[in-house]
Parts: structure tokens; sequence; C-alpha cells
């Protein structure tokens, strides 16, 4: 039920964009299919794969277990949607042309609001599986039909033609997605004070200096790189984004091994195993 019932916000949702006319819906709806993918691929997926490894901690009474594979996991999520968000943001223009042609700028207005909605919904992810694991599964359906109640409020008062547009819709979302997160880590917190321990929040204080130097990277490429009106085609469109992502993912992983982040480590030991490995003639 939990998992269904932000089908009510798509009702809302829709019916707000049909009050700004018959544009803004195919708008909302190309931009609400692009942020869902990052989502489905780091989010659930990895949620999801880590979900019975959890349920084992806690079956073997190891609640200590049980807390480093789950702060383990959040932090591989945060890591890895780190550049994804930045070039989500700054490159969304690249994305929305190459794949919706003529409603690029609407679509990209409208991802450009959903970008921390992305960060909140992978994040949400992680924490509810928490809380399924210790067979708790009323305090997300809780959470969840507050920020159904929150998000239609922040719909209707901020998807008017006099306030954002359709734009609107996507802050809303965004607002909703880190109000769940901020609530259910809160809730995490006074349960057990143990879960989010010195680990945890001294590598995300070394992530948000990560992410601090993988924005300006982008920006500096895309600063070299502009999309401009006659940039038409996969082409000329898809060499630009794949500069722009190839330099933000390279500094985001450069920057985060220099910091000694665990994540970056995995992933430089891993490619090092791949380029050293012995050709066999």
């Amino acid at each position: 039920l939990d998992q269904g019932i932000d089908q009510i916000n798509s009702v809302v949702e829709v019916n707000r964009a049909q009050a700004l006319g018959v544009g803004p819906v195919s708008y909302y709806t190309y931009a609400t299919t692009l942020h869902n993918v990052p989502i489905m691929l780091i989010g659930n997926s990895i949620a999801t794969a880590a979900f019975p490894r959890l349920i084992e901690r806690l079956s073997q009474n190891r609640p200590d277990l049980f807390r480093r594979d789950f702060v383990k996991v959040l932090l591989t999520m945060l890591w890895l949607v780190a550049p994804v968000a930045i070039v989500g943001y700054f490159a969304r223009g690249y994305l929305a042309r190459i794949i919706f042609g003529d409603v690029a700028p609407e679509v990209a207005l409208i991802f450009g609001y959903l970008i921390a909605a992305v960060v909140g919904r992978i994040i949400y992810s992680m924490l509810s599986r928490y809380f399924y694991a210790n067979k708790d599964t009323l305090t997300p359906l809780y959470v969840s039909i507050f920020a159904i109640a929150l998000n239609i409020y922040l719909a209707f008062t901020l998807a008017r033609k006099d306030s954002y547009g359709v734009a609107g819709l996507a802050l809303a979302q965004s607002i909703v997605a880190l109000s769940e997160v901020a609530i259910l880590m809160i809730v995490m917190m006074i349960r057990d004070r143990k879960i989010f321990g010195t680990y945890f929040w001294s590598s995300i204080g070394k992530l948000i200096s990560v992410t601090g130097f993988s924005v300006v990277a982008a920006f500096i490429t895309i600063s070299i790189f502009p999309l401009n009106l006659d940039d038409k085609g996969v082409v000329a469109l898809g060499s630009k984004l794949l500069i722009i992502s190839g330099i933000t993912f390279l500094t985001h992983l450069g920057v985060s091994y220099i910091f000694g982040l665990e994540q970056s480590k995995i992933v430089v030991s891993k490619a090092k195993e791949i380029i050293l490995k012995p050709i066999r003639v």
C-alpha cells in the first residue's frame, strides 16, 4: 500500500497540469519519466538487492552488522547519485534536446526542479528498507500519507499561472521528497541512536566536499562546451553530453579517492584489476 499510494500524487499533478493548459501535461510527463530513470536504476535496484542481506543480519541477531551494512549501502547510493544529479542539472538541456526535441526547453526547466526529488527518492528507497527489515511497514505508510497531503497543498499553491506554473509541481515534489527523508531519518535516530555514527557523518562531510569539486568541474566543462541554438542531432549533442558527463564523473571519482572515500577505492581497485589483467594469446 505504501509503495502504491504515491499514485494519488500523479492524479493530482495531472489535474493541476491540465488546469494550466494542454502543453504542460506533456512537458511534466516527459520530465517525470526522465527523473524516474535514476531512481529505478540506482535507488530501487540497489535497495532491493541489499534488502535480503539486511534481513539476514537481523535474523542472526546482529544489529551491529545490520547498521554497518545499511550505512555502507546508503553511502554508496549517495556517492553514486551525487554525480548523476550534477550532470542531470547542468546538462539537462542537452539531454532534453536529444530525447524530446522541440519541447526540450520546457522539459529541461521542469527537470531542473526535479533533481532534488531524484536525490530524495533514491535515499527514501533505502530508508524505507530499514523499517521493512525491522517489520515496521506502518511508519513509512504514515510518512507517505503526510507527504501526499503536503504535496497536494504545495501543488495547488505553487502550480498556478501567477506562481511557478507547471514547474511548481516539480518544486513541490522536491520539497516533499526531502521532507520524507528528513522525517524518516529523525525517526530512525530516535529509535536507534547508533545507526548514524561518526563514520557516517564523516563520510557525508567528505562527500559534500567532493560534490563541490564535481560541481565546479561540470560548470567549467559546460562553459567550454555550451549548448548552442544550432546544436542538433545525437552526434553534436551526444558528444558534448558525453564530455561533460565523463569529466564530471572522473572528477568525482578522483577527488573521492584523494579524500579516502571507500566507494572510490573499490572502483579504482576494480579498474586496476581489469586494466592490468594478463591477456591470454
